[in-house]
Parts: structure tokens; C-alpha cells; sequence
């Protein structure tokens, strides 16, 4: 064999393979961040770590994702809304009922036309916020147009129920589509 083949030529599968090591230091211990520079490690120490470990920062990142979902879990306000509104569409409709079959000289007539009246104006003033909402979510302008769908005839803001309701129907629309903007849906 020559001097060149020997130095070129794969070892024997029985001889061993010892390769002199140049340095002992060339893979010496780096001190973690927020680690002192004793030239202990933190895991041959009996001691609890210093400052942000490896594993703490990979819990803290994935985490993360699950507090996302929880922001967004936050109830649209539209929800509260349009529970108020029913709320007063019944109270509405129970104060007519109480003062519809009450004759002119009928001495509780007074009292009733004034609840009437007062549960009316709330009524009118929630209406005017349901239909000029902006959702938050895509879901709370789903439920808005789902339940606006569902009103009767008396429970439509002035101008819609006698088909004259251009302005109305505008500024819902363009709050809607301003909810569904900022919600970041893909148009």
C-alpha cells in the first residue's frame, strides 16, 4: 500500500477510530442569559435558575395562541343590545295592553297612557341604537341582521315602517359593513 493510498483509504472495520481531540476547551460552557459567569451550569446546580429559561420562554410562547381565542371570546355588545330591546319591545307591549281597553273616563286611563308613553320613548331611543350599531364581530353582525329581520312592523325605527326609510337603511348598512372592515373578514 502506498504512503498515499494509507492516508486517502478508509480504516480497517476491525481497528478503531481515534481521532486526537485539538482542544478541550473548544465547546466550553457559555453562561445562559441572566446566568452568573461562575462556570457552573444552571442544571448542575442544586439551586432554581436565574432570569428566563429556555423552557419557561417556550411555555410562555405556547401559550400564547390560547389567549388569543380568549380575547376574541369576549361577547359582541350587540348581544346586550338587542336583549335590551327586547326587553323593552315586551315592556312596551305590556303597557299598551294595560291601557288599550281602558275607556277615556276610566280613572286609571291617566296613569296608563303615561307608562305607555314613558316604555315608548325607551323603546325609541334603544331603536335608534340597534340601527346604529357596529358590531365588534362578524357573529354580532350576523345576530343583528337576523334579529332585525324578525321585527314586526311597529318596532321599525320611523321612516321604515312606511317605506320611506332611505337614511335608515343607509347607516345601518354602512355601519355593518364597518364591522365587517374591521373585524378583518376577507371581503
Amino acid at each position: 500500500m502506498t504512503k498515499a493510498d494509507g492516508v486517502h483509504s478508509t480504516p480497517r472495520i476491525n481497528s478503531p477510530i481515534e481521532r486526537p481531540v485539538e482542544s478541550m476547551d473548544s465547546f466550553s460552557a457559555q453562561p445562559a442569559t441572566g446566568q452568573s459567569e461562575t462556570g457552573e451550569r444552571t442544571s448542575e446546580s442544586r439551586k432554581p435558575a436565574k432570569g428566563l429559561s429556555r423552557r419557561m420562554a417556550l411555555a410562555g410562547l405556547a401559550a400564547l395562541p390560547l389567549a388569543l381565542p380568549a380575547a376574541a371570546a369576549v361577547p359582541d355588545p350587540v348581544f346586550a343590545a338587542i336583549r335590551r330591546y327586547n326587553v323593552l319591545s315586551a315592556e312596551y307591549t305590556a303597557a299598551v295592553d294595560r291601557w288599550a281597553p281602558l275607556e277615556h273616563e276610566h280613572p286609571d286611563r291617566p296613569d296608563a297612557e303615561d307608562e305607555t308613553s314613558r316604555r315608548s320613548s325607551a323603546l325609541f331611543e334603544q331603536m335608534d341604537v340597534i340601527f346604529t350599531f357596529e358590531p365588534s364581530t362578524v357573529a354580532g353582525v350576523t345576530a343583528l341582521l337576523n334579529y332585525i329581520s324578525t321585527l314586526e312592523e311597529w318596532q321599525m325605527p320611523p321612516g321604515l315602517e312606511d317605506g320611506n326609510g332611505k337614511e335608515a337603511v343607509q347607516t345601518l348598512c354602512s355601519r355593518l359593513a364597518a364591522a365587517i372592515e374591521q373585524s378583518g373578514v376577507a371581503v
